[in-house]
């Protein structure tokens, strides 16, 4: 078993059993964080309110009716739901209550409900109706209006986040909905890149929770080759490019945050092949490598940032790092030219390289970002046939400004909310869902990182800094010194800007620098492995004990129902920062 991990040699290359490690840590993270994504049985016909025609739906006989649940789709407005008794309740319908079961109480005996449009429109993908005991009743209606009442086999037994949306799946989620049925976009805040993404789960598994949130998971999955892949370019060594992936597999906030519908996950990942791609090329010797060598790395890389921009406007910060790397190593061919009596050479190929970077970093990404905006170009063109190319610079241009406006001048403050330097010691998770259930037990899910990895991590982060800025970075080789360079930059490029932001922050923003830590971390192990000053065996040790401490959080991070005892015991006597704010 321990030759598994062996590597034959120093080669930063994958060989067949760094390929059966990889892919077997890959396929099972894959079938974990698929279970319990979210259900496929979920309304998918839509009814819209007529105001010269009310509804009717029809319960069979006279019943006792305690309370109503509604599925919403995209729309504002207002009925009123009266039955043959003489009651009636007002139902309004907002921009949060959608692909989600509210369900409010009411008081009727009647056989039929009668639903009259008061204001707005009311778009509903299903309704359900339940008697005083909280058992579904048959509902049917006429032809008209069946979509209210013709998937309630659709209608879950318990309302929660399996069944519908949560958190800022309502702006995500929706905006992907959106784009693909040509409707004006909700959520601009971010570019689209993130939310067609969404869309392809939808086109292939409807409108559903699973469907919306399957492609951030299966890229979540997919980081954990690119991160295996990262640690064997930097390590040289199989057992630390599988501790640091494991790792990332192991911890809390990678798996909760790539479960659910919003952008964060894609441009972690992009981040991740971008920094995988320089780092392949700063191996390579810039003078004499042929040029096949030196501009497919670099291409991958440009096309890598281009994506990552086009999902979140924090690409940019990566941009930033890989332009210091690549610079970095610029100069140091050219010293090294010159002391080698090459400078023409290097001036030669400098020159030609960097006018390559200018169309593989400024305009390759720049098509990527505009085509990203196909989604408001079509919409445009549909209500305005005049709409030309002209018309669609403007548009994104338009949404830059937008953009930049809404994030510089955001005031709102809340609960969740932490500073950049909490962040690396899990002060204070991101609260995106809980309820009480049945019996005692609770649902919750928090995003926060496993103690276990980013304390561990943090401390090595911490040292690998305070040595570099202090002028003692003690490396045992040249590897491992520009291993530790590119991590810097990595955590820099990723975390400095966030201490200049003056918004109310979050620790999911630091989901970002998380690999680049972590990977500190496996740094720090090789450095002691290699000095004596730790043994062989103490890794797994590291891995045991973010093994415990995922199973102990994932209830908390994953929604997964826990007697109310036990979550008192992770928010009070469990190392972890707040995860319940009170709530238990």
């Amino acid at each position: 078993m321990h030759k598994l991990f062996v590597s034959p040699d120093r080669s930063p290359r994958l060989d067949h059993g760094d390929r059966v490690i990889l892919w077997l840590l890959t396929a099972l993270y894959t079938v974990v964080t698929l279970l319990n994504l979210g259900t496929i049985r979920f309304p998918q016909s839509v009814w819209g309110s007529d105001p010269e025609r009310p509804a009717v739906i029809d319960l069979g006989e006279e019943r006792d009716v305690g309370a109503i649940a509604f599925n919403g789709n995209i729309a504002t407005g207002q009925l009123r739901i009266s039955g043959d008794d003489g009651g009636s309740f007002e139902y309004k319908q907002e921009y949060g209550e959608m692909f989600a079961w509210k369900k409010k109480d009411v008081s009727f005996h009647t056989r039929y409900l009668r639903l009259d449009a008061m204001t707005g429109t009311v778009a509903l993908n299903e309704i359900a109706v339940y008697d005083d005991r909280g058992a579904l009743l048959p509902a049917s209606a006429d032809a008209q209006n069946q979509a209210l009442t013709d998937e309630q086999t659709t209608v879950p037994q318990t309302p929660g986040y399996l069944n519908g949306m949560y958190f800022d799946e309502i702006y995500h989620a929706r905006t992907a909905y959106e784009f693909i049925h040509n409707m004006n976009a909700y959520e601009w805040t971010h570019p689209p890149l993130g939310k067609l993404l969404i869309a392809l789960g939808i086109l292939v598994f409807g409108m559903t929770p699973f469907g919306w949130r399957v492609v951030p998971a299966l890229f979540g999955a997919a980081m954990l080759p690119v991160m295996f892949l990262l640690g064997k370019r930097l390590f040289r060594r199989r057992d630390l490019a599988f501790l640091a992936q494991a790792l990332l597999a192991l911890d809390t906030m990678h798996f909760t945050q790539t479960r659910i519908a919003t952008v964060d996950v894609f441009i972690v990942f992009f981040i991740l092949w971008m920094f995988y791609f320089m780092a392949v090329f700063l191996q390579e010797d810039l003078l004499h490598e042929t040029w096949r060598k030196l501009l497919p790395p670099l291409g991958a890389c440009g096309i890598a940032f281009g994506l990552g921009v086009a999902s979140k406007w924090t690409g940019l910060y990566a941009g930033v790092g890989l332009a210091l790397l690549y610079f970095a190593h610029l100069t140091m061919a050219g010293l090294e030219a010159r002391e080698k009596g090459e400078s023409r050479l290097f001036w030669r190929r400098a020159i030609r390289l960097c006018l390559f970077c200018v169309g593989l970093f400024v305009v390759l990404p720049a098509c990527i970002y505009f085509a990203s905006y196909t989604p408001f170009f079509r919409y445009e063109q549909s209500i305005r046939p005049t709409y030309g190319f002209g018309d669609a610079v403007k548009t994104v241009l338009q949404q830059q400004e937008s953009m930049y406006g809404y994030h510089s001048n955001l005031t709102a403050t809340h609960l969740c909310q932490s500073a950049w330097y909490e962040w690396p010691f899990t002060a204070r998770s991101v609260w995106f869902y809980f309820t009480s259930g049945e019996h005692g037990k609770v649902s919750n899910i928090s995003s926060t990182g496993s103690p276990a990895v980013w304390w561990i991590s943090a401390v090595a982060m911490l040292c690998l800094i305070s040595e570099a800025l202090f002028g003692r970075l003690r490396t045992d080789s040249r590897e491992r010194k520009s291993a530790a360079v590119f991590l810097m930059v990595g955590i820099a490029a990723n975390l400095l800007p966030w201490m200049l932001v003056p918004r109310c922050t979050f620790q999911y923003h630091f989901f970002p620098t998380l690999p680049f830590m972590i990977l500190s971390g496996v740094l720090l192990v090789q450095h002691l492995e290699d000095r004596g000053e730790l043994p062989r065996g103490g890794k797994w040790l590291w891995l045991a004990l973010a093994g415990v401490y995922f199973l102990l959080l994932l209830p908390a991070a994953s929604g997964l129902p826990m007697p109310r005892i036990y979550a008192q015991f992770l928010e009070y006597a469990l190392p972890t920062g707040i995860l319940f704010f009170g709530a238990v």
